[in-house]
């Protein structure tokens, strides 16, 4: 049996959405039994002004309900008389379900990113969120993740994810809504090459921070957050685990069967590069800090000779494939969804539908792919979420009208069985 046929699609009720050519369902997140989506979207006017959705579903039930509704700006801005693309996505950007400072019981937390009205939305109940203003003490920039550890909660600003001037930070505070922000680390680890904070993850016990490095490649530091901030951190991996510029970024990171997955994003390459070899990489890292390829380019490092143990080069052995745009682990099962990655402003409207694909793996090593052509919806553009749930695997993301009109936006369940 093909693995994709154990999912199935589910759309979403057309009512509950604004009308508009562009869908990026960005986030998502399971609470108190029910599956939480936040939705951007954008009519075909690039330079009009889009929706940030926020829905709930009841999965193996009918209901959907629309939760939040509010408008953003569109990406283009009129500078000094210049059209110009804005770099960070707009929109929903973070769904978290985090310990709560006033309530024993966790709550659910929706991080939406504006250039005018940024905001942290929270719930405790699910259905009436509370908003306040996203605009901490911090590098004057709105937070667009969130990560909790040790009894504390860790963000990264807009700004450490895009440039990070003078150094990316990571910042600490007590709680989702405190206005009172410190900085969890040293401005880039002490690096002046590192550019952006690519993510955060707990794992054994520490909490690892990627920061992205386009001049050297990537590198994976970890905490144990004692004490008080900024906390003490150690390099687990530098150099881009040895790929160099050809893993300057991090864009994924989960946790899976006692190991940590790195899911990179690899830079178009340049023509007067020899023997490079293009396409993202999957790198997982053990309790003892050593890596192991996963899937990429055999080479040397300090730990020995690495070689992909899926037998797959970079990319799942598609050069085009340039990023991983998300990993997640499961009791049961690794998955990763890759993409082109193309940039918006450089991309050509008139190239070939980009598919995403979908890869399973039930031990990190061999792999199947689910899906190799986006389901075969020429809609769908690329996979954002893979949010685990009771009833199985929910999977979406971005979707592209103008490839195809008839399309409805929805979600992929894969069954359980």
């Amino acid at each position: 049996m093909p693995a994709h046929s154990s999912f199935q699609f589910h759309a979403i009720p057309a009512g509950l959405l604004p009308e508009a050519s562009r869908y990026l369902i960005h986030a998502a997140a399971w609470f108190q039994g029910w599956l939480y989506l936040g939705v951007t979207s954008y009519p075909a006017d690039p330079a009009r002004p889009g929706n940030a959705v926020l829905l709930r579903h009841r999965l193996r039930e009918s209901g959907w309900e629309q939760l939040h509704t509010s408008t953003v700006e569109s990406r283009w801005f009129t500078h000094q008389g210049q059209s110009r693309y804005f770099p960070l996505e707009l929109g929903w950007r973070a769904l978290a379900v985090l310990p709560n400072t006033k309530q024993p019981a966790p709550a659910l937390y929706a991080l939406r990113f504006s250039l005018r009205t940024p905001a942290l939305l929270y719930s405790e109940e699910g259905a009436h969120f509370t908003e306040i203003a996203s605009s901490p003490d911090t590098d004057g920039s709105p937070f667009i993740s969130l990560r909790s550890f040790s009894g504390q909660i860790f963000a990264i600003s807009a700004r450490a994810a895009h440039t990070g001037r003078d150094g990316p930070l990571i910042w600490v505070s007590t709680g989702p809504c405190a206005q009172s922000w410190h900085p969890a680390c040293t401005p880039g680890f002490g690096n002046p090459e590192n550019r952006t904070i690519d993510g955060l993850h707990v794992f054994n016990g520490q909490l690892y921070a990627v920061a992205g490095n386009p001049t050297n490649g990537f590198q994976l530091w970890k905490t144990m957050a004692r004490g008080q901030p900024p906390f003490t951190w150690e390099q687990v991996l530098a150099e881009g685990a040895q790929r160099y510029t050809l893993n300057p970024h991090v864009e994924t990171l989960t946790v899976f069967k006692d190991m940590l997955y790195l899911g990179t994003r690899s830079p178009h390459l340049d023509p007067r590069w020899e023997f490079a070899t293009s396409g993202a990489e999957v790198i997982r890292v053990l309790a003892n800090d050593h890596w192991e390829l996963v899937t990429g380019t055999p080479r040397f490092s300090p730990v020995g000779l690495q070689i992909p143990l899926s037998a797959q080069g970079p990319g799942f052995s598609g050069h085009r494939n340039r990023r991983v745009s998300r990993l997640m682990g499961t009791p049961n099962a690794l998955y990763a969804a890759l993409d082109h990655y193309e940039d918006p402003v450089n991309a050509n409207p008139t190239s070939e539908p980009v598919n995403f694909q979908l890869w399973k793996s039930q031990d990190g090593e061999e792999w199947e792919v689910v899906t190799p052509d986006s389901f075969g919806q020429s809609a769908a553009t690329r996979l954002r979420v893979l949010q685990p749930t009771p009833h199985g695997l929910v999977v979406t993301g971005d979707w592209d009208l103008t490839r195809n009109s008839k399309a409805q936006p929805g979600i992929w369940l894969e069954r359980n069985h």
